[in-house]
């Protein structure tokens, strides 16, 4: 029965280990003023300077803002109502590969470029339930008003 237990226990931590291994980090909070909240997988956190946003996570504000510096160095601020996912980020240089998907809900945001624009510029897409925009400059602010 002991054998068991510590064979399951393993299992359990692999499985854990795997899927945290699995999470793509995106960026890293650098201000965070006001209720800051993330979503990740179902699950509503609040958010402060120095945590790490994954890819597939929700930024969600109510007062407040949120500046974000993501891995390739481009930086986002997001301001007070609004509700924004990094739908799909991929950083990696070696193997050439480029990605930078976001959908703002609702609320407002200004992006500015970092190396995934340099390098590939068609590998960003900042999206709203209304319009799709690629980056072919630096700065980019974008509102969307309305209820989620």
């Amino acid at each position: 029965m002991r054998y068991l237990r510590i064979i399951l226990c393993l299992v359990v931590f692999c499985c854990a280990s795997q899927a945290n291994a699995e999470e793509r980090k995106a960026g890293i909070v650098r201000k965070a003023e006001g209720a800051i909240f993330v979503d990740r997988q179902g699950k509503l956190s609040p958010l402060k300077e120095g945590d790490t946003l994954n890819e597939q996570d929700t930024v969600v504000t109510q007062v407040g803002s949120v500046g974000v510096v993501m891995k390739d160095d481009s930086l986002m601020s997001i301001g007070s109502n609004s509700r924004l996912t990094i739908s799909k980020f991929v950083f990696e240089p070696a193997e050439k590969e480029y990605s930078l998907v976001t959908h703002l809900k609702k609320g407002t945001m200004v992006y500015l470029s970092g190396l995934i624009a340099k390098l590939n510029s068609n590998a960003i897409r900042l999206e709203t339930s209304t319009a799709v925009t690629g980056v072919r400059g630096t700065h980019v602010a974008i509102r969307v008003e309305g209820n989620d």
